[in-house]
Order: structure tokens, then sequence, then C-alpha cells
């Protein structure tokens, strides 16, 4: 498939500007995407990514605890190029996302062991500089917290898979979001936001309650929310892009379809758990999926690339 280099992509994004607040917002997919190599055997089981457009550095983190730092990338292509690979170092967590405030030069991170799911941030990913923003019991079986989101001001957004203890039944259409004005204080103040989540009647056990695998800022009243669904009878994957908006007054989220995943993407989309900007004018989404350590057809380390329309 035609791959465009993430130079040209920055450029494209320099001419086209941001979108304003209330302006619908749609994606396209333009052929970019790829099956990364496995360069090594540890690079498996990613569930986060975060790009830092001012230092050019990918961030990829594991659910079995691994942290990935690629350098220089200029196409899909150099993620199965060792020499771009500049740090694989194994902490003590599980992650599940990871985020970067170059305001305040602080990591945040998503952490989900069988009970016990947690946000920790710290000047780096690695155990000794961790602090605890939240903990909590895993609300329902591997449904713990899964999403982050850092706007522009420095508010980070917390969300849960399929929602916090309590809000994890077929029958509950909304849960709840996180909002953290200013998270780094001694006792940070917690804004909730009600989120109406797609479930998934159609899966099987667990699976049918849904699962929201990452969110992102778009600006300060938006954030993407990428839900997804497996269908074990099927043996496959269904996801959505959507982008949902803050109401200040209510304190609910209110969302609109952005990309459709089982239709406007060719082939099979596989388990996708993590995204972020490519660069600062936020025209360009690179995904990817998590391949369970397995391989089959829903499970690969795929990276696909969307562009704003």
């Amino acid at each position: 498939m035609r791959l465009l280099t993430l130079a040209c992509w920055l450029i494209i994004g320099v001419i086209s500007g941001g979108v304003a607040f209330g302006q619908s917002l749609q994606f396209t997919f333009e052929g970019d995407s790829l099956t990364m190599p496995l360069i090594r055997d540890s690079l498996r089981g990613i569930s986060g990514l975060e790009i830092v457009p001012a230092t050019g550095e990918w961030h990829l983190v594991s659910d079995r605890g691994w942290h990935f730092v690629f350098t220089n990338i200029r196409t899909l292509r150099d993620l199965g190029d060792s020499s771009h690979l500049k740090l694989a170092q194994k902490n003590p967590f599980w992650f599940e996302s990871v985020r970067y405030d170059a305001r305040t030069s602080t990591y945040f991170w998503t952490d989900e062991h069988e009970f016990v799911t947690s946000v920790l941030y710290g000047k780096s990913v690695r155990d000794s500089t961790s602090q605890v923003l939240l903990k909590i019991p895993v609300p329902a079986p591997n449904k713990g917290l899964e999403g982050l989101a850092i706007t522009s001001s420095g508010n980070l957004w917390v969300a849960p898979e399929a929602g916090w203890e309590g809000e994890t039944r077929m029958s509950q259409d909304t849960i709840t979001f996180f909002r953290y004005p200013n998270p780094l204080t001694d006792d940070p103040v917690v804004e909730r936001f009600a989120y109406p989540i797609n479930r998934c009647a159609f899966a099987q056990g667990e699976e049918r309650v849904g699962g929201i695998s990452e969110i992102l800022a778009v600006d300060d009243q938006r954030v993407l929310v990428l839900e997804r669904c497996y269908d074990a009878s099927q043996k496959r994957v269904t996801a959505n892009l959507y982008v949902a908006t803050a109401n200040e007054k209510t304190h609910t989220l209110t969302k609109e379809l952005a990309f459709d995943f089982n239709r406007q993407f060719p082939g099979s989309v596989c388990n996708l758990e993590a995204m972020a900007w490519a660069d600062e004018q936020h025209q360009t989404l690179v995904l990817m999926a998590d391949d369970n350590f397995r391989q089959n057809k829903t499970l690969r380390n795929q990276v696909i690339v969307l562009r704003k329309r």
C-alpha cells in the first residue's frame, strides 16, 4: 500500500490548520497501513502509543510491561527497522495507555492487573519516579482503566474500558469519564462526565459489555473515543472512532461518528488498542492493534494511518 512520509503529513497539517470548536470532525483512510514486523520478540501486546512531535519520539507500551521508544520515524516501514529503536525497557506495569504532557514534562499511564487498575504519572515511564493518581479494583473481568487524553490546557481525561464499578451491565447505556483540570496538585479535583457507550449484544461473555480501547484529545472540549467489540462466532473485530464533545453545563459528552473501520477501512481490522497524533496540528492519526501475543486474522501488530478531512 502507498505510504506517505510523516514529513509530508506535517507539511499538509500546517497548511490545513486546525478545526474550530463545533465543526464536524471526520477522517479518511488513504491507503497507509501495514503489519509491523517483530524486530524484537518482546515487541508484542502493544496497548498504548504516544507520539511526541517536538522530539520525534514514538512511545509504544505493552500490557506486559515493556516500554519501547522509536525515533526518526519517516514512514511506517521504519517501525520494522531496529536502528530506529532507541529504548526497550521492562517495567512492572501492565500498560493500557500512555500520554505525555509537554507543558509539565510529565508522562501519564494506566496500569491494569488482574484485580487492580491504576493511573500513574512521573517524569519518566519508570517505577522509581512514578506517583499514583488513581487506584481502584477492576470493575469487571479484564475491564479496567483503558484510555487517557491530555488537552492543550493540561486537562487529563480518564476513561474506563466498559464503565466503573456498577456501570458494566449490558443495560447500562452510559458510563462515566473523569476529567482532572490539574492532575498534579496534591488534592486534584475530579469532574465527572456521562458518556453514551455502545454495548455489543452480538458478542460473547465479558465482551458483550463492549470496550473503549483508547481516547485522545482533539482540543479542550473534544476527545476522540475508540470503541471496539470482538465477535468470537464470526472471528471479527468491529471498531468505530467517535468524537465526543463535552457540555460544561450538563457534564455530559455527546458523540458523533468520525470513522467506521468496518465500512471505510479495506480488509480486516484488528484488535485496535492505541492511537496518537503524528503531528502537532492534529491532522494525522496513527492507530495500532494489540496482537495478544498471537497472530491470526484479527491479532496482528497492525498499524493504520488516518487523515483528517
